[in-house]
């Protein structure tokens, strides 16, 4: 299969796998490891820029990539079966045709982008800064949620699963989008309520 039409012509490439029936599920594996291994590299980071003394840092260090990487892998994993359990319950409903197998091809390789993401964010990570590390920031919050990499995840998830499952675009968008509104209004109350529970507490003790 030419994972590069999965960038210049994702309806080629779903159109391809839907007519040959190729869901190995090998591909999303590996990008959700990727990912997660990423997702440890960066937390890894994190740890080295909070000037912890020298003896201390590589084992705190090393506990944040290996929890990083963890934790990043069953987060993905558990999202991804989430949100292919929604669509394929709603797209059924809408005459879809397609099987759980193939939704969850789609839905996983579709989270290719936030490979490159990661590595971005690996690359250019800012210093943690604990003194506003529980400051709510609308713009970074926003910049967290619509940025290319998201768009670009959810344009591949509507149309792969559009074209498996036989449904138009506008249809399948419902789902797609809809999970994403849900899942940030939740990242949001959830941020809201750690910044104001954390407020008065700098590193040091509590004001």
């Amino acid at each position: 299969m030419n994972l590069i039409n999965l960038f210049i012509h994702p309806k080629k490439y779903f159109t391809e796998i839907n007519e040959k029936e190729k869901f190995s599920l090998l591909a999303p594996i590996v990008i959700l490891v990727i990912i997660g291994v990423l997702t440890g590299l960066t937390a890894g980071n994190t740890v080295s820029s909070m000037g912890l003394p020298e003896e201390q840092m590589g084992s705190i260090q090393g506990l944040a990539i290996g929890f990083g990487i963890f934790s990043g892998i069953i987060g993905l994993a558990i999202a991804l079966v989430l949100k292919t359990g929604i669509f394929h319950f709603v797209l059924k409903k809408m005459n879809g045709t397609a099987s759980f197998k193939s939704a969850i091809y789609v839905v996983g390789i579709s989270f290719f982008p936030k490979i490159f993401q990661g590595i971005i964010n690996l690359l250019f990570q800012k210093p943690l800064d604990l003194n506003t590390i529980y400051e709510f920031n609308i713009v970074n919050f926003l910049a967290g949620i619509i940025n290319i990499f998201n768009i670009w995840q959810i344009a591949l998830t509507i149309i792969g699963l559009s074209i498996i499952y036989g449904v138009s675009y506008r249809k399948t968008a419902i789902p797609v989008i809809g999970f994403e509104v849900v899942a940030a209004g939740f990242t949001l109350v959830t941020t809201l309520i750690t910044a104001n529970s954390m407020a008065g507490i700098t590193p040091t003790g509590i004001e």
